[in-house]
C-alpha cells in the first residue's frame, strides 16, 4: 500500500529539513546549549588575558598568580574541548539519523512509483539524488548547523567587544557591509551554479549506468571508444561546471578572511592610538583584540557555511522533487476494504488504453472464469503486453474497465491485487544473488519441496543441479551468468513457487527451443489447471490448449476463439500458424 511522505514539501527546502529532523531536536537542541556554554566559558580568555597585562604592567605579576593564570587558561581549553566533541557527536549523530530516514522514504517512495514515472526520470538521475544530493543534504545538517551555532560567538563577542570599548567596535564593523554585498553576490550566482552542476551529476550518472548495464551490446557493436568519447564529454562539461563553482567557493572564503583582516588591521590601529593616548587601557586593548580574532574565525567561516547551505538547498528541493511526485496508479480513499484475496476471474470491458497519446487498446472486451487458461497472440506491437500491463494495474485505462472477480481493480487494494497475481515478463531481471534467494523472492518462506517442484515444472532443476554450488551459486548481475534461456526458466519457476491465483506468462518462452517450450508446457499443465492463466505468446504451439484465444491487430480483437475454431476460420491466426510450421520445417531441414 503506498504511504504519501507528507514530510517533504516540495519548493520548500528548509519546512522539508525541520519536518524531518524534528525527531531530533533534543539532539540539536542540546547541541546549542553546550555551544552556548563553551563560548561562554571561552570568553573568560581574554579576560584572564587582561588581568596578565594588567599584572605586568603594574608589575604585581608573580609566579604563582602567572601559574594560576595559566591553570584557568588549560582548564577552559579543555572544557572547549570535551563540550564541543559532545556537541559534534550529538549533532552529527542527529544529522546521520535524519539522513537514514530520509534516504528510506526516497527509496519507499521510489518503490511505490508508477511505470510512467520511470520512463519520464532517467535512473542515473534516480541515484544522483539518492547519493549525491542526499550527501550535500546531510553535510548542511550536520556541519552545517553546527557551524551555524558556533557564529554565537560572535553575538557575544560583540557583546564584549562593546563593553570594553564601544567606539573601536564600530570600527571593527565598518568593513561589514562590504562583506554583505560580496556574500550576497557570490551567494545568488552559487544558488544557480550549483543547481546547474547537480543536473550535470545527473546526466552524467544516468550515462555511466546505461552504459555499464549495457556493456555486453557497447562490446557487441564495437562502440566502446564511441561511448567513452561521449561520457568524456559529459565529465568534461560537469568538470567545467564544477570548476567555476569551486572558484566562485574559493573566492568567498579569501574575501571574507581578507575583508575580517582590514578590520583587524584598523582595530589595531585605532587601538594602538587609543592606547597611547591614554583612552584605553594596554589590558583592555589585548582583551579586546583576542576577542575581535576570537570573532574572526567563525566570521570567516561564515562563507564555508554559506556553500553548505547553497548546495544543501539545492540537493534538498531535487530531492522533494521526487517526493512530491504522485504515482498515477496508487490506493485511494475509494479503495475497497473489504476485498481480501481473489479467486482468479478476470474480465475486460471495452478497454480502451494508450501511451502518450498513441493507442495500444481499442475496445477490447474479453472474459476468463476462474481457472480458465486465456492466450493472447498477435503481430509485434499489436498490444499483447499492454493487456499485462492493465490486469498488474501497471497503469489504468482510458475507458473501459478490467475487472477481477466483478471487482474494477482500481477499486482493489494493490498489494492484495498484485499479490494474486505472478506474472513472468518478456524481459527476464534476475538479482545479484543466490538462485534460491531468486527463486523465493515472491515466497520468501517457501518450504524446499515447492522449489523443487517449480524448477521441475520449469525445466530448471537439471540447470541448477549443474551449477558450481547449486542453488546455493551466486548470480552475476541480471543473471549474466545465465543464458537467456535459461533465466526464463528460472523466471517461470520463482513464478510457480508464489502459488499465484492468477499466472502470467508474457512472451516467456521466447528464449527456449521448441522442444524445451513442449516440457515446459506439458509440466505447467497441471499448474494451470488449478488456477487462471493468460499466456502472451508468439508461437502458436505455446497456445493450442488455451480455453480461449485472442488474436489482436493493431490493438484490436480480431478474432477469438478455441486452436480448432480459429483454424477454421481462416483468418490471421491460421495464416500465423502455416507460417510457424513452415519455419519449424525449414529449421529440422539439413
Amino acid at each position: 500500500m503506498y504511504v504519501p511522505v507528507h514530510k517533504a514539501v516540495p519548493g520548500r527546502p528548509f519546512l522539508t529539513f525541520l519536518r524531518y529532523n524534528r525527531p531530533y531536536w533534543r539532539a540539536y537542541a542540546t547541541g546549542a546549549a553546550l555551544s552556548f556554554l563553551y563560548v561562554g566559558i571561552g570568553l573568560a580568555t581574554p579576560l584572564i588575558v587582561r588581568r596578565v597585562v594588567e599584572d605586568f604592567e603594574s608589575s604585581q605579576m608573580t609566579g604563582a598568580r602567572l601559574s594560576a593564570y595559566f591553570t584557568g587558561i588549560v582548564f577552559i581549553a579543555l572544557f572547549t574541548a570535551v563540550t564541543r566533541y559532545w556537541q559534534r557527536d550529538l549533532m552529527i549523530s542527529a544529522s546521520r539519523k535524519f539522513e537514514y530516514d530520509l534516504r528510506n522514504d526516497y527509496f519507499r517512495h521510489v518503490q511505490q512509483m508508477s511505470q510512467d514515472f520511470f520512463h519520464r526520470v532517467q535512473t542515473g538521475d534516480i541515484m544522483a539524488r539518492a547519493t549525491n544530493d542526499l550527501n550535500y543534504v546531510r553535510l548542511f545538517i550536520g556541519p552545517g548547523i553546527m557551524g551555524t551555532v558556533d557564529l554565537t560567538r560572535v553575538l557575544f563577542g560583540m557583546g564584549m567587544m562593546i563593553y570594553f570599548s564601544p567606539s573601536l567596535t564600530l570600527y571593527a564593523l565598518l568593513p561589514l557591509p562590504a562583506v554583505s554585498l560580496i556574500v550576497y553576490g557570490l551567494v545568488m550566482y552559487m544558488h544557480r551554479q550549483s543547481r546547474r552542476v547537480q543536473e550535470i551529476f545527473s546526466s552524467v550518472s544516468a550515462r555511466a549506468q546505461e552504459n555499464l548495464a549495457g556493456a555486453r551490446v557497447v562490446k557487441a557493436y564495437g562502440i566502446a571508444d564511441r561511448e567513452l568519447d561521449a561520457f568524456g564529454a559529459e565529465s568534461w562539461r560537469y568538470m567545467t561546471e564544477n570548476v567555476k563553482l569551486s572558484a566562485v567557493m574559493a573566492s568567498l572564503w579569501p574575501a571574507i578572511g581578507t575583508i575580517t583582516g582590514l578590520a583587524v588591521l584598523l582595530v589595531v590601529w585605532r587601538g594602538g592610538v587609543m592606547v597611547i593616548d591614554g583612552v584605553m587601557s594596554l589590558g583592555d586593548f589585548s582583551a579586546f583584540l583576542f576577542l575581535l580574532f576570537m570573532v574572526a574565525w567563525p566570521l570567516a567561516q561564515f562563507g564555508w557555511i554559506l556553500t553548505l547551505y547553497q548546495r544543501g538547498a539545492v540537493s534538498m528541493n531535487r530531492i522533494t522533487e521526487i517526493l512530491g511526485e504522485q504515482p498515477s496508479v496508487r490506493d485511494t480513499a475509494e479503495t475497497r476494504t473489504d476485498v481480501a484475496s481473489f479467486k482468479g476471474g478476470i474480465a475486460f470491458e471495452d478497454v480502451t488504453f494508450g501511451y502518450d497519446g498513441r493507442p495500444a487498446l481499442r475496445k477490447v472486451s474479453f472474459e476468463a472464469a476462474a481457472g480458465e487458461t486465456i492466450a493472447v497472440v498477435g503481430p509485434t506491437g499489436s498490444g499483447k503486453s499492454s493487456i499485462v500491463s492493465l490486469l498488474l494495474r501497471e497503469y489504468d485505462p482510458q475507458e473501459g474497465r478490467v475487472l477481477v472477480d466483478g471487482v474494477d481493480v482500481r477499486e482493489a487494494p494493490l498489494s492484495v491485487l498484485r499479490g494474486a497475481v505472478a506474472c513472468v515478463p518478456q524481459e527476464t531481471f534476475l538479482f545479484s544473488d543466490t538462485v534460491r534467494a531468486n527463486l523465493v523472492f515472491g515466497r520468501p518462506d517457501a518450504p524446499d519441496e515447492a522449489v523443487r517442484h517449480a524448477s521441475e515444472v520449469a525445466q530448471f532443476a537439471e540447470v541448477a543441479d549443474e551449477l558450481p554450488h547449486g542453488l546455493d551459486t551466486l548470480l552475476g548481475e541480471r543473471g549474466v551468468n545465465l543464458s537467456g534461456g535459461q533465466k526464463q526458466r528460472l523466471a517461470i519457476a520463482r513464478a510457480v513457487v508464489c502459488d499465484p491465483v492468477i499466472l502470467v506468462l508474457d512472451d516467456a518462452l521466447s528464449s527456449v527451443d521448441t522442444q524445451t517450450e513442449a516440457r515446459i508446457l506439458r509440466g505447467l499443465k497441471a499448474v494451470m489447471a488449478t488456477r487462471t492463466s493468460v499466456i502472451i505468446a508468439h508461437r502458436i504451439s505455446a497456445v493450442q490448449e488455451a480455453d480461449l484465444i485472442l488474436v489482436l491487430d493493431d490493438g484490436e480483437v480480431v478474432e477469438r476463439g478455441t486452436h480448432a475454431t480459429l483454424l477454421e476460420q481462416d483468418g490471421l491466426y491460421a495464416r500465423m500458424h502455416r507460417r510457424q510450421l513452415l519455419e519449424e520445417e525449414l529449421e529440422r531441414e539439413p
